[in-house]
């Protein structure tokens, strides 16, 4: 009977071709919208948390000041971190404002204090060099590509920082327009020293602008994350703030969770008015098919059988502009991706899970079911008699 019912309805929905695909087009630019909405924001999410992954890693713990702001400092007891069981490394990114003298010209430059341990664990603040070698000494210096410019040096040459000698044994290479690493560090304008002689220039406290841990391999994160804060208190630090890899990607989820709800919903509502259409449609439908409706009794049909063929026939025009609508949304959000990456650069690509098909699939029957539950019930509830008088 049900099988009967289903195919009586498809005809019906094709005897009215360009009715029933005025209402699927309804459903169709809703379910579109919001499809696309969906897997550009899943594939947001899904890119941003591999370039955390990416920068960071899983075992890497982010200490940064409660406070905000770029002057935002932070005093650090690297000895203390490195102590705490379970952690292998810990690095500070500190960075000075000193006047430099080069062999062309002198001012006041950013200046880096840099451990080599930085980038075996934050790939953002490895150092990629044009023209000559990395540290291997205190006393040396690497030069950004503009600060190289301004100064006139060159690999080989000294320069004075604070009226101290330093020799240039490296230039970076050129960086992106605006491109910056942890702490606002232009490595464009910037010259990077060892730790160790950033702290002897400027001696006092030793106030960085973020600090980095590692975690030992097998240890565990959590744990360590504990231990890290626990010596920072012992030492009276308690203006700073841990952040493991998994609280930085769950706040960046709960963000774009958030947004995407918000563009979903407004998206929604177009369904919403597609639904309004399909009950449209079906309420015209018994209308026309009143007569038809009453032969139906009469020869035997109960009120849940013309109940069910009318909800079908309208989930039906909901199913098929949600599956037609699945298929523009996804196409869509596959050229949003293309424009992202050909105008960013940036590895984005969007998310499509069977949640997201059968979730659609099925929201989309749901809402054409729903919005013709109204109008079967109006005719499963007709007169058999007054139904067959109707003209």
């Amino acid at each position: 009977m049900i099988g009967d019912l289903f195919l009586l309805s498809v005809r019906n929905v094709l005897h009215r071709k360009l009715r029933s695909w005025l209402t699927v087009i309804g459903i169709l630019i809703g379910t579109a919208a919001v499809v696309a909405l969906i897997s550009i924001g899943q594939g947001l999410q899904r890119s941003i948390t591999h370039e955390v992954e990416r920068i960071m890693g899983f075992n890497t713990l982010l200490i940064t000041p409660a406070a905000q702001g770029f002057q935002a400092r932070i005093q650090l007891d690297l000895a203390a971190l490195r102590s705490v069981p379970g952690v292998e490394e810990a690095v500070a990114v500190r960075t000075e404002t000193a006047y430099v003298a080069g062999p062309a010209r002198e001012g006041f430059l950013s200046l880096t204090g840099y451990d080599p341990a930085m980038e075996e664990f934050v790939a953002e603040l490895k150092l990629e060099l044009e023209s000559g070698e990395g540290f291997s000494q205190r006393g040396q210096v690497v030069l950004g590509a503009r600060a190289a410019q301004l100064l006139g040096a060159r690999v080989g040459d000294t320069v004075r920082v604070e009226e101290r000698p330093f020799q240039v044994v490296g230039i970076l290479a050129p960086q992106e327009e605006g491109g910056t690493a942890y702490g606002g560090i232009s490595f464009n304008d910037s010259l990077f020293v060892f730790y160790d002689d950033l702290k002897e220039l400027f001696p006092g406290p030793d106030l960085a602008q973020y600090g980095f841990v590692k975690v030992a391999s097998g240890a565990d994160v959590g744990a360590v994350k504990a231990g890290v804060e626990r010596a920072l208190a012992r030492a009276g630090i308690n203006e700073a703030e841990v952040i493991g890899f998994e609280e930085i990607t769950q706040r960046i989820r709960a963000v774009l969770s958030g947004v995407q709800a918000f563009l979903a919903a407004i998206a929604g509502i177009s369904i919403l008015v597609g639904g309004v259409g399909v009950m449209n449609t079906m309420y015209t439908a018994v209308l026309e098919r009143t007569r038809e409706i009453g032969v139906m009794k009469a020869v035997g049909a109960k009120n849940s059988h013309v109940l069910l063929l009318f909800l079908l026939e309208s989930g039906l025009m909901g199913l098929v502009g949600g599956g037609l609508g699945l298929g523009v949304g996804l196409g869509v959000a596959q050229i949003a991706a293309v424009v992202v990456r050909r105008l960013f650069e940036a590895g984005f690509s969007v998310a499509v899970s069977a949640g997201l098909v059968v979730g659609a699939l099925l929201f989309s029957f749901g809402v054409g079911a729903i919005s013709g539950l109204l109008p079967a019930r109006r005719a499963a509830l007709l007169p058999p008699v007054e139904a067959l008088r109707y003209e």
